[in-house]
């Protein structure tokens, strides 16, 4: 959108000096209003939100000088870093929006404003406002966009931390340690059990690694193949490693499923592996 002449640009002019005129004056309302409608979530970080509401109203008034595109192109990048903040700061999206429309009222009535008193025609009138609810709408579809990724990747985060917690190698003394397996594992799961028994065993110098099985409830042939993996690995490292806690129904399970342990070390318990391993290093 191309606003060429002197009256156009003197609307324009007029228009940003009128945003300048009530900058404080908006964001104070927003802000005031917003933290009485949601108190416990915006109170607590209003000053904060009130230096944001200054700085979109100053870009927007500069934006009202701009072309279209350089326009889109600023809110837009205005949203990515506004949307991400936000996310940050605990708001939730519909609280986030819920305020673009006090920024969409205000600039339409400095607008109209300035058009009746600069007697605009009907043209320039729809130019205007065409241009302000782009804007508005660009500034809502990216700040959406940018505090939805920024949630998953939050998400994501805290799936990977609550994943690390589920596979805790723990040392029981020098160069041994145990990996407690609780609850089902499925193949997100699987994949961090080798990785975190790999670079944990390594990470500590263990030559003794305990995989305790007593806490997952289904032992399948995937879940088999998966221990057999993490075992054979852990083996290319210089480490002996051995299962614990097969319950008898377990077994029972294991032997109709023809998945074959016997390779593999087993004990009944942590205790008795721990017992089985200092007899082992007395001999030596």
């Amino acid at each position: 959108m191309l606003m060429l002449g002197g009256v156009h640009m003197n609307h324009l002019t007029e228009m940003a000096k009128r945003v300048n005129d009530v900058k404080n004056e908006l964001a104070d309302t927003i802000t005031d209003r917003q933290s009485a409608k949601y108190p416990d979530k915006l109170g607590p970080i209003s000053d904060v939100l009130r230096a944001e509401r200054i700085k979109m109203i100053s870009l927007y008034e500069e934006l009202i000088m701009d072309d279209l595109d350089t326009a889109l192109s600023r809110i837009t990048q205005w949203g990515n870093a506004t949307g991400a903040l936000c996310s940050e700061l605990g708001m939730t999206i519909d609280i986030a929006l819920d305020e673009l429309d006090y920024y969409r009222e205000k600039f339409s009535d400095i607008i109209y404003e300035i058009c009746e008193q600069e007697g605009c025609d009907l043209k320039s009138y729809h130019s205007y406002t065409k241009k302000l609810n782009m804007i508005i709408d660009q500034a809502a579809q990216s700040f959406s966009v940018a505090f939805v990724k920024q949630q998953k990747e939050f998400l994501n985060r805290a799936k990977e931390e609550i994943a690390e917690l589920s596979v805790p190698v723990v040392p029981l003394e020098k160069k041994v340690a145990v990996l407690p397996l609780i609850g089902s594992i499925d193949t997100y799961r699987a994949k961090l059990l080798m990785e975190e028994s790999l670079r944990k065993s390594a990470k500590q110098g263990i030559s003794y690694f305990i995989l305790d099985v007593s806490g997952v409830p289904i032992v399948d042939t995937m879940v088999a193949s998966q221990l057999f993996q993490v075992i054979n690995a852990l083996k290319l490292l210089g480490v002996e490693a051995v299962i614990t806690g097969i319950r008898p129904e377990i077994a029972q399970t294991m032997v109709s499923l023809g998945i074959n342990f016997s390779t593999v070390k087993t004990y009944s318990s942590v205790k008795q592996a721990m017992a089985a391993y200092r007899k082992n290093n007395e001999r030596q």
